[in-house]
């Protein structure tokens, strides 16, 4: 059987996080932790396990500088740069008759 003793509501976690000096809504609480999938739903009540608040703070670490752009590869080569170059510098105009 599941322990549920470490369950929280959105508020009561907003509530903890207040007194830790950690002011976040709980909007932006429930959305975060919506994009994440860090989150139980029974019916229409959101609540969290100790799992799911780790992987919310998990989540809210900054990535380092070097890892962010790494991580974002290109197909773009230098023949697309140099066509691009050229197009957008041939000065041609539509003809008026």
């Amino acid at each position: 059987m599941i322990d549920i003793n470490g369950a929280m509501t959105p508020a009561a976690l907003v509530a903890k996080f207040s007194e830790a000096g950690i002011i976040i809504s709980e909007r932006t609480l429930r959305e975060r932790a919506r994009q994440l999938g860090a989150y139980r739903l029974v019916g229409k009540t959101m609540f969290f396990m100790p799992e799911d608040i780790e992987l919310i703070l998990e989540a809210a670490k900054p990535q380092p500088k070097g890892q962010a752009t790494a991580a974002v590869s290109s197909n773009w080569t230098d023949a697309d740069s140099q066509a691009l170059r050229k197009r957008l510098t041939t000065k041609t105009r539509p003809c008026r008759d």
